[in-house]
């Protein structure tokens, strides 16, 4: 461990603190990264109760897929979005109004996933760091 005089303290910890923020930078964007790749699996193997009985979900939950939202600094931004499908996804995830009256069923399949990313990212950021 080598001293450090007084006059070089400041310099010394701006030096530090550069050298971290790049590591905590390639962290967060990584957690970022695996988090929405994550949630894009768990969406692509989505069931929900009672869809079953409305036919096959194959399509819609194949054209699920993860893109980056922006380059710009300090933002690591991924989207997970339905490719194809992305009319239906708000209307399944909420239900919607049929045209003869009353309500179609609502198959909430997003909101619990969403929620779980939340909880992972955290998580995910804290695991890179430690690597």
């Amino acid at each position: 461990m080598s001293t450090i005089k007084p006059d070089q303290l400041a310099e010394t910890i701006k030096r530090a603190l550069e050298e971290y923020e790049g590591v905590t930078e390639e962290a967060a964007a990584a957690g970022v990264q695996i988090t929405a790749q994550s949630a894009a699996e768990k969406l692509h193997n989505a069931k929900p109760p009672g869809s079953e009985q409305w036919g096959s979900w194959d399509k819609y939950n194949n054209s699920w897929k993860v893109s980056n939202l922006s380059k710009r600094k300090n933002v690591y931004g991924q989207v997970v979005h339905n490719e194809k499908h992305y009319q239906l996804a708000h209307l399944l995830e909420n239900g919607h109004a049929l045209w003869q009256g009353g309500r179609a069923q609502a198959f909430p399949h997003i909101a619990p996933v969403a929620e779980e990313a939340e909880e992972e990212l955290t998580k995910n950021i804290r695991q890179q760091l430690n690597k």
